[in-house]
């Protein structure tokens, strides 16, 4: 899965981050990340139309990632190379996401044949 890739990049970077930020603005977006995760699972073992609930919180808690992550850019609590290197793997969760979220979702109605 794409999001566990980016958390393990993620966790990798963060020791690179100044403690003052690490333990702000990293911590909000650890917190982030894990909430990502837990709405994907949920999302694969749901039924049809709670799923799309359940990947619009996904997708708010993305769009949030990558403001966040853009604010610890900003502030220079992380380095361009590895807030480049993120941000193409979170935009690229989103896209994973919005494709998922508007997939038509099959019935069972649909799935029957009706014999008349």
């Amino acid at each position: 899965m794409k999001i566990i890739s980016a958390y393990v990049y993620w966790n990798n970077i963060i020791r690179h981050i100044p403690k003052i930020r690490r333990y702000s603005l990293g911590v909000k977006i650890d917190c982030l990340f894990s909430d990502i995760i837990e709405f994907v699972s949920m999302a694969q073992f749901s039924a049809g139309e709670q799923r799309g609930e359940i990947l619009t919180q996904a997708i708010a808690k993305n769009d949030c990632l990558k403001s966040m992550l853009y604010v610890l850019f900003e502030l220079k609590g992380i380095e361009e190379k590895y807030f480049v290197e993120l941000a193409q793997k979170v935009e690229e969760i989103g896209k994973i996401l919005y494709g998922w979220k508007n997939q038509p979702v099959k019935t069972k109605n649909a799935s029957t044949k009706v014999v008349a």
